[in-house]
């Protein structure tokens, strides 16, 4: 019997699929994307909250959906999601050298053990000369120095350490500390819009209406107009934009105080139209 000089390569059989990596892989982007939006939301609703009370009103009035408040987020959050990629990448940079200095001197490595006691204390100082960045960064120290010191003491203790136990708690820190500076930042950004608000940094209304709208509100004119030659009968001046969503515009008065005002709350409707102008 003749055997054929050339046989078709065997074909070889696909490796079967590992489920549990897929499984795990699956389950890493989504809770990514679970905090990065955990993240959008509370940033949002923190600095809603926050600029609304200091303005004397509840943000609860403001009926403000999930999208608004992630919407309102997105660039400072960014940031905050910035800063932390750059650090990972000092951190890699880094590390090989931190690693040696470590290995080579015990002094070190027991200093070091400490640090996640020893940044907050230093960032609480640096608090004496920069009160509002101390606020906002103290919980990333608190991060920072706790997967500090667990790097140091998994480096320490080598192959006897229960690493991914320690992996997983070193996990949950950073992202516990992750959140809290974001709320902390987000504060004080909804103090800042709260300020500019009250030193009359937002844009001026001007309502035209079909109908009589009452507007008792200090400061606010009500001017007839000429019902033959216009449209609207009645326009309002005299009044600032304090915020827009859910197809309503809150605007309080050109001589609103933080001890005094009226909100008033107006629906994006076809028989009223408004002019903004700084």
């Amino acid at each position: 019997m003749k055997t054929p000089k050339h046989l078709p390569p065997r074909q070889k059989r696909p490796e079967p699929v590992d489920q549990g990596e897929v499984l795990r892989k699956v389950g890493a982007v989504l809770a990514n994307v679970t905090v990065i939006t955990g993240l959008l939301v509370a940033f949002g609703w923190k600095r809603s909250d926050t600029q609304s009370r200091a303005l004397g009103i509840e943000s609860n009035i403001l009926g403000m959906s999930t999208a608004d408040y992630m919407l309102r987020s997105i660039t400072p959050v960014f940031v905050l999601l910035a800063v932390v990629v750059v650090s990972g990448l000092v951190w890699l940079w880094l590390e090989p050298r931190l690693r040696s200095a470590l290995l080579a001197s015990k002094p070190l490595r027991t200093a070091l053990a400490w640090a996640w006691v020893q940044l907050p204390l230093v960032v609480v100082g640096l608090g004496y000369v920069w009160p509002v960045a101390s606020f906002y960064t103290f919980p990333l120290a608190v991060g920072g120095g706790i997967l500090l010191s667990c790097y140091v003491i998994r480096l320490r203790a080598g192959r006897d350490w229960n690493w991914p136990r320690i992996r997983l708690f070193a996990a949950a820190a950073g992202v516990l500390c992750l959140f809290w500076a974001a709320l902390n930042y987000a504060q004080v950004d909804g103090q800042r819009m709260a300020d500019e608000f009250a030193a009359h940094a937002a844009p001026s209304v001007t309502v035209y209406s079909q109908e009589r709208l009452h507007i008792s509100a200090p400061g606010v004119r009500e001017q007839a107009l000429d019902g033959e030659k216009s449209r609207y009968r009645y326009r309002y001046v005299g009044l600032l934009l304090l915020e827009n969503t859910g197809g309503k515009y809150f605007l309080v008065s050109d001589e609103w105080t933080r001890s005094s005002g009226v909100v008033v709350v107006l629906r994006d409707e076809p028989a009223t139209r408004l002019e903004f102008s700084r």
